[in-house]
């Protein structure tokens, strides 16, 4: 209000003002032109005081009508009159204006008198009166404004807001008739007595709308701050739908106030636009002001300023209330998630939602009035609701959009929650045996997708408040003030990482859990596989059959388990593709799972059962080549023995025995070696069929051979022996006992008894003669030779009667035959030489003692009679005449069994009853009978040698038995015999022993060769 501040004129320039005017006044009056008029025009010039045009038309009126001057007259007197008082009151003004220069009140109402006596004055007297006038009221209305100012903020400070709204609307007279006098027209002067009486409307409102709107709003904060978590929101909700209409009544009434102000000073804005000398000593600055308060004050002040006060203090006071009321609930919030971020706090965030929405509402209430601030122009009332109430209000409104946060952190935690027990029930139920693994890997899948789903929605979540965190802390980077908000938002962040986490986890622990049960199938699969394989293997490495009898032996199945193995071979291919799958499923975990701990311990572990299922395949693979290669073998061995069989049975029907036995024992021997590969019962059963049929038909054909065979061999050995050459009789009797073996197991009686016979002789003429193949037969022949020499020397020189020399050489003959004798001590050439040397040295004495000695050999024969049968041959040889003993020596040899006994009459009467009998079952035909009637003819040949009877009978017999030699055993004895022949080269000779003493308890197995042999080898060793 720079006007307000114009100097005053001195009282010297306004009398020369003064004076100018009323000359100039004067001057007008009488120099008007004599215009035609008539009196009624004059008189309503006069009225309206008009008085320079009336005295002018009565000038011209006198000037035409003469006679008429009267009435001018009369009319111009009243002019002067009116003229006269003016002046009065003129002089009386400059009176003032000497004598009271600072009373404007005076001044004014006397301007006031002066305006009301003329309207229209020369322009000298306007220009003073106006010139006065703005001087007066410009200093008078300028007291008044700043009263009316200060009164009104006093009782703003009061409290008393409607008493201050109308002291201020008391501020409206100023300048207000000079306003309207300014002639601005009908518009504006209507616009202006349109908003003035709007403003007083709007006081009358706010007269009887402030008490009850501060009862409301008392209410309101009352039951805000009795409100907690466990309060019913609806009686907030209800008294704020009570208390809200009136605040934007009130807000609009003081809107209304506010846009009156403003269109105040637009229009004098466009008045002064229009004069440029309008200042601001008029009436429409004044009153905007009255209504807005001055812009240079910074306390609100005015109508709306009133008004904005009480808003301000009553707002403010709701706004307090309930963010207080919402902070202390969210700190209770905050204390109860960070006891157990993972109890679902629901309800709390939900009550904040609806307490956060609700305060948004509230601070929505300043819109009502920041709207209309920034509408026209951004006032500094409006810059005051941005620059405080924004900051609350995004504070707040983070608040808010927290509790949206927060509430999608407890439905994903809820969600969380429920999957988590979901999860733990089917892993429980897979665990305890109630689902299979597929079920429970789909059902852990199925879980997982919704985790991923859960995990979206809380990354989404997190996207939305990281992008509200910069949007507030771009606010707070432009000067707001809303830490509260950025530290909220930050926090609610680290909620949904915390819960992000905790998805996380869960995550890894369904993805460990998938991995523990494919681990636990494969490992089952492995396991069953691996049974499968050891069942398999088990067949094709042998399984242990254990007999009737008590004996096992290892029975092995190539071509049973080749297709077992070929099986698990496809299963294993298709479980390690399985695992190959599971391998990838790590790979394609993200990068946080893959590298957990626990996933990679699984993944090791499933790389250990991949190894585990190759290794096994391997075997398996390995396996299957030795089953093919052993079922081919068995075939092989089979068909060999097949082809073994048929060549004995040609070799048979060629009467070839020997080559008969020979393929036959081949052909046992390839299908003992099938069998041994690959076990077959049928090849077993047909194997014992075969080859025991053809053994005894072999047997059975070639013993005929065997009988007359061996009865040659008995013949011709019986003529050696009865010749003394009982060498050759062994010799012919041993061919004779291995010919029959050929057939039969057991030695032939007839054989074996010549046989001892033969041996009986040879035993007692044992060491009569040096072989040539002894081993000393060299030293022993050269100290024979010498000895003989000796001798030969030792006679000649006797014969020359050279005795002394003679008995020398003699001498040394009986040192060389002492020599022999040490190791020879029967030798026939050392006995000999030894007695001719006694007979040449004393033939008479030797003579003398023949007797003696002879006797002596006889006695030797109970005792030594190897040595006394020595002595008796070389005594015979020296004196073969000597009486008796050609007898001697035959007793003796009878007596030693070197010659049969003469016929006994007695022997050959029992031999031919043995025959007889034997006969008499032969000719029944009493099979069952014949190894009687075998024993009683080999009796009846003991006795009698010579029992032709008995010898044909006997043939007849054995010829019509056949041979009881067992060329084949069965598999299951030829089985046992090799595990026999084993035991004893690994030493272990008892229970070698004990093998083949259980096989010969079967009677089928006691004609078998190799067995009896067998055992003689065994108790050999014993």
């Amino acid at each position: 209000m720079k006007r307000f501040l114009k100097t005053r004129f001195s009282p010297i320039l306004l009398v020369a003002a003064i004076i100018v005017m009323m000359v100039y006044g004067q001057g007008k009056v009488y120099a008007g032109g004599q215009k035609e008029d008539t009196l009624a025009t004059a008189d309503t010039l006069i009225a309206e005081r008009k008085y320079n045009e009336a005295i002018l038309l009565l000038t011209q009126f006198i000037k035409k009508n003469p006679d008429r001057f009267d009435d001018a007259q009369r009319r111009l007197q009243r002019i002067v009159k009116l003229r006269e008082e003016y002046n009065a009151i003129a002089g009386d003004l400059l009176n003032v204006l000497v004598t009271d220069p600072t009373n404007d009140e005076r001044k004014l109402a006397m301007i006031r008198q002066l305006e009301s006596l003329e309207a229209a004055p020369n322009r000298a007297a306007r220009e003073f009166i106006l010139k006065t006038k703005e001087t007066a009221l410009f200093t008078y209305n300028r007291a008044q404004f700043e009263k009316i100012m200060a009164e009104g903020r006093s009782l703003i400070d009061k409290g008393d807001y409607v008493g201050a709204a109308r002291r201020y609307s008391d501020g409206f007279s100023l300048y207000q008739e000079e306003f309207y006098q300014a002639g601005y027209g009908e518009i504006i002067e209507n616009n202006v007595k349109q908003g003035l009486k709007t403003i007083q409307q709007n006081l009358g409102t706010f007269s009887t709308l402030l008490p009850e709107l501060q009862k409301r709003i008392d209410t309101f904060i009352n039951l805000t701050n009795a409100f907690d978590y466990n309060s019913d929101f609806a009686p907030i909700l209800a008294a704020y739908a009570e208390l809200e209409p009136l605040l934007l009544q009130f807000a609009s009434m003081r809107n209304t106030a506010s846009s009156v102000g403003l269109g105040f000073q637009g229009q004098f804005l466009l008045l002064q636009s229009a004069d440029a000398n309008l200042g601001d000593s008029s009436f429409l600055p004044f009153a905007f002001r009255f209504i807005l308060g001055r812009k240079t004050e910074i306390q609100p002040e005015g109508i709306v300023g009133a008004m904005d006060t009480f808003w301000v203090k009553g707002v403010n006071a709701l706004e307090t209330a309930t963010v207080q009321k919402l902070d202390t609930m969210y700190t209770g919030f905050e204390k109860a998630y960070q006891a157990n971020p993972v109890a679902l706090q629901s309800p709390m965030i939900e009550q904040l939602r609806q307490s956060s929405d609700f305060a948004l509402r509230l601070l929505s209430v300043w819109s009502s009035m920041a709207v209309k601030e920034f509408q026209d122009q951004v006032s500094v009332y409006g810059k005051s609701i941005v620059k405080n109430k924004v900051p609350v209000y995004l504070a707040v409104q983070g608040l808010l959009e927290n509790t949206g946060i927060m509430a999608s952190y407890y439905k994903a935690l809820k969600d969380l929650l429920d999957l988590s027990g979901q999860q733990n029930s089917v892993f429980d139920t897979w665990q305890a045996g109630r689902a299979s693994d597929d079920n429970t890997i789909a059902g852990l899948a199925n879980l997982r997708s919704a985790i991923l789903d859960l995990k979206n929605y809380v990354t989404a979540s997190e996207t939305v408040a990281a992008s509200r965190l910069k949007s507030y802390e771009n606010y707070a980077n432009n000067a707001l003030s809303i830490e509260t908000a950025v530290e909220r938002i930050q926090k609610s962040i680290e909620h949904l990482a915390y819960l992000t986490q905790l998805i996380n986890k869960q995550e890894l622990t369904l993805a460990s859990q998938r991995f523990i049960i494919e681990n636990a199938g494969i490992n089952n699969r492995l396991a069953a596989r691996d049974g499968a394989f050891q069942k398999a293997f088990g067949l094709l490495q042998g399984v242990q059959i254990t007999q009737q009898q008590g004996n096992s032996y290892l029975a092995k199945y190539p071509k049973e388990s080749l297709p077992l193995l070929t099986d698990l071979d496809r299963l294993l291919a298709a479980d390690i593709q399985k695992v190959r799958t599971v391998l990838s499923a790590y790979n394609a975990e993200p990068v946080p799972i893959r590298q957990a701990e626990v996933i990679q311990e699984l993944q090791q572990e499933t790389v250990s059962l991949l190894t585990a299922l190759e290794t096994l395949q391997g075997k398996t693979k390995t396996n299957i080549a030795s089953a093919q290669q052993q079922v081919a073998l068995a075939e092989t061995l089979r068909l060999e023995g097949d082809r073994r069989f048929l060549e004995a049975q040609t070799a048979l029907k060629n009467l070839n025995f020997d080559l008969a036995r020979q393929r036959l024992q081949q052909s046992g021997e390839r299908y003992d070696a099938s069998l041994a590969v690959q076990e077959a019962a049928d090849l077993r059963t047909l194997r014992d069929q075969r080859l025991l049929s053809l053994a005894a038909e072999i047997s059975k054909t070639e013993n005929e051979t065997v009988v007359r065979d061996v009865r040659r061999l008995i013949t011709e050995a019986k003529k050696s022996y009865f010749n003394g050459d009982f060498t050759k009789a062994e010799e012919t009797l041993l061919q004779a006992q291995s010919r029959w073996k050929t057939t039969n197991v057991e030695d032939e009686p007839e054989v074996a008894y010549w046989l001892t016979l033969a041996r009986s002789a040879l035993s007692i003429k044992t060491g009569r003669t040096i072989p040539v193949t002894a081993p000393l037969y060299p030293e022993m022949s050269q100290l024979l030779s010498a000895a003989q020499k000796a001798f030969e020397t030792g006679k000649a020189l006797l014969a020359a009667k050279k005795r002394t020399e003679a008995l020398e050489q003699f001498a040394i003959a009986r040192t060389k035959i002492q020599e022999v004798r040490i190791l020879f001590p029967l030798n026939q050439d050392a006995g000999l030489l030894e007695l001719q040397i006694d007979q040449l040295i004393d033939p008479a004495a030797f003579s003398a003692n023949f007797r003696q000695r002879l006797s002596d050999a006889q006695a030797k024969l109970a005792v030594q009679p190897q040595e006394g049968y020595a002595e008796l041959q070389d005594l015979y040889t020296i004196n073969p005449n000597y009486p008796g003993i050609k007898t001697i020596i035959e007793k003796a040899e009878i007596q030693l069994g070197l010659r049969l006994p003469p016929p006994d009459p007695k022997a050959i009467a029992r031999s031919n009853e043995l025959t007889a009998a034997a006969r008499r079952i032969i000719d029944a035909n009493t099979r069952s009978q014949f190894p009687v009637a075998l024993a009683q003819l080999n009796e009846a040949l003991k006795l009698n040698p010579n029992n032709e009877q008995a010898i044909a009978l006997k043939d007849r017999i054995q010829t019509d038995v056949g041979g009881q030699a067992t060329v084949v055993l069965s598999s299951a004895a030829e089985r046992e015999y090799q595990r026999a022949v084993q035991e004893l080269q690994n030493g272990n000779t008892i229970v070698a022993l004990a093998i083949v003493e259980q096989l010969l308890q079967d009677p089928k197995n006691r004609n078998s060769t190799k067995l009896v042999e067998l055992q003689k080898r065994i108790q050999s060793r014993l």
